[in-house]
C-alpha cells in the first residue's frame, strides 16, 4: 500500500481528506509512448475502470471510453490513469499525547495541524497497454472508443521464446529474470536481489511465454509472481505470508468511516474432508495405509460436529508407515485452513496497490481481524466506488 504523505502534507492530513464526508475527488490522463515517456495530457477520457487482481498472471486491468480525436496510436501508445484529492487549507487535525507529570499523571495535550494553503495530490493507477479498440459512433457524430487495457505483463505473456531456452545450473536467480525482462525491453525494474542459483539446468521448450517462464524462477525462489506496480514498474520481492505482514491501513465503520454497509462474508466450509485414508502402492513393495479422522469436538469440520464423515482418498509416494502416518495428519491440518473471504464496497481510496494487508472492523457481521487483499476495481467517477475482495486463513 502507498504512503499517503505526498506533495508537503502529512499522513493525518491526508487520511482526514480521504475519510472527509465532503471530499473532492478528480481524474487525469497521461498519453505515453511505446517506452512509457510521457507524450501529453488526455482531455478525452469519458470513463474508466481500474482493477488489480493478485491472483492473475495479468494483475492490472482497465476500461476506458473515450472520444476519438486522432491523437493514440493505440498500437503502441499507453494511458496512464491518476486519482487526485483535494487537501483543503486550514483542516485541524487533532492527536492526543499523554505526558506524565507528578502532579498530574495522564496530562492530554492537543496539538494542531492546519495546512496554510491547500492543495491537489495524486496517485497514479497503472501503466496500460490499449487493445485495438471498438469504435462506435453518437447521434451528435462524435465517434467513441471502447478500450481494453493491460498492464505490461501483457508484453510478457506475448512474448515466447522462439527456440528452446536454456538457464545453466548456477545462474543467479534474479539475474535469469532480469536477462527474461531486458530482452522484452522492459526497463523500469525493481527486483530484490537474491544469491542464490540454480541448481540444476533448466530449459523450457520454445513458444514458452516469457512470463511464465519468470514466474516460475521466481517461485523457484519463493518470490510473489512478477507484477507491475502503480507507476509501470516490474516488482519482483520474497513472498511474506501474510500473518508475518504488519496491517497497512485500518477500516472500520466508525465515525470516519468510508465503508458501504453492504459487506459480504464467505466461509465455504460444505466439501472440507474430516477423514483422511493415505495409501502407498508400488510394485514390489507391500501396500501402507494410514488413516486419519478428525473426531475433535471443538471443530466446526469433525466428524463429530458434522454428525458424518467426508472421506479424502490419496495415493502418494512415503518412505515408510511412519512418514505415511505424518503425511495423513499434515493432510488432516491444511484441510482444516481454509479461506475466509470478504468482500466490501468503499469511497475511491487511491493507495492501494498489490496484495496489501489491512485491518477491518466491521460491527455488523462481527468482524476485526487483518485481511490480505486479493482483489480490487474502482470507478474513475467523482462519487465512484471502489470494490475490495480480501481474504484470511481461519482455522476449523
Amino acid at each position: 500500500m502507498q504512503s499517503l504523505a505526498r506533495n508537503g502534507f502529512s499522513h493525518e492530513q491526508v487520511k482526514a481528506a480521504l475519510h472527509a464526508p465532503n471530499r473532492s475527488i478528480a481524474f487525469r490522463y497521461d498519453l505515453l509512448d511505446s517506452q512509457s515517456k510521457f507524450k501529453s495530457g488526455l482531455t478525452n477520457v469519458l470513463s474508466g475502470t481500474v482493477s488489480n487482481n493478485a491472483l492473475a498472471d495479468i494483475k492490472r486491468t482497465a476500461r476506458f471510453s473515450l472520444r476519438d480525436d486522432g491523437a493514440i496510436n493505440f498500437l503502441s501508445d499507453r494511458i496512464k490513469p491518476y486519482v487526485r484529492l483535494w487537501i483543503p487549507p486550514g483542516r485541524i487535525l487533532a492527536r492526543h499525547y499523554a505526558f506524565l507529570q507528578a502532579s498530574q499523571p495522564f496530562l492530554y495535550q492537543t496539538i494542531q495541524e492546519s495546512p496554510e494553503a491547500g492543495g491537489w495530490i495524486e496517485w497514479p493507477l497503472g501503466v496500460f497497454m490499449l487493445s485495438t479498440p471498438v469504435r462506435r459512433s453518437q447521434d451528435s457524430g462524435a465517434v467513441i472508443r471502447d478500450i481494453e487495457a493491460y498492464d505490461q505483463a501483457q508484453i510478457l505473456r506475448e512474448d515466447k521464446v522462439t527456440s528452446q531456452y536454456f538457464v545453466a545450473a548456477g545462474i543467479n536467480y534474479v539475474t535469469a529474470v532480469k536477462t527474461l525482462l531486458d530482452g522484452a525491453s522492459i526497463a523500469a525494474q525493481n527486483l530484490t536481489p537474491s544469491s542464490r542459483t540454480l541448481p540444476v539446468d533448466r530449459e523450457w521448450p520454445g513458444g514458452t511465454p516469457k512470463l511464465e517462464i519468470i514466474n516460475e524462477l521466481l517461485a523457484a525462489l519463493n518470490y510473489d509472481a512478477l507484477y507491475f506496480d502503480e507507476d509501470g514498474v516490474a516488482v519482483a520481492r520474497p513472498y511474506v505470508t501474510p500473518d508475518q505482514r504488519a496491517s497497512e491501513y485500518v477500516y472500520a465503520d466508525d465515525a470516519e468511516s468510508v465503508i458501504f454497509p453492504e459487506v459480504e462474508e464467505t466461509l465455504d466450509l460444505f466439501n472440507v474432508p474430516n477423514k483422511f485414508v493415505l495409501v502407498v502402492s508400488q510394485p514390489d513393495r507391500p501396500v501402507l495405509k494410514s488413516v486419519y479422522t478428525n473426531s475433535n469436538p471443538s471443530s466446526m469440520t469433525s466428524s463429530i460436529s458434522r454428525g458424518r464423515t467426508i472421506v479424502d482418498y490419496l495415493q502418494v509416494d512415503a518412505a515408510d508407515q511412519a512418514t505415511l502416518d505424518s503425511l495423513a495428519q499434515t493432510a488432516a491440518i491444511k484441510a482444516s485452513q481454509v479461506y475466509q473471504t470478504v468482500t466490501l464496497q468503499t469511497a475511491i481510496m487511491p493507495q492501494h496497490s498489490y496484495n496489501d494487508v489491512f485491518s477491518l472492523r466491521f460491527s455488523a457481521l462481527g468482524i476485526d481481524a487483518k485481511y490480505e487483499e486479493i482483489g480490487w476495481s474502482m470507478a474513475l467517477k467523482a462519487g465512484g466506488q471502489m470494490r475490495h475482495t480480501i481474504r484470511r486463513i481461519v482455522t476449523v
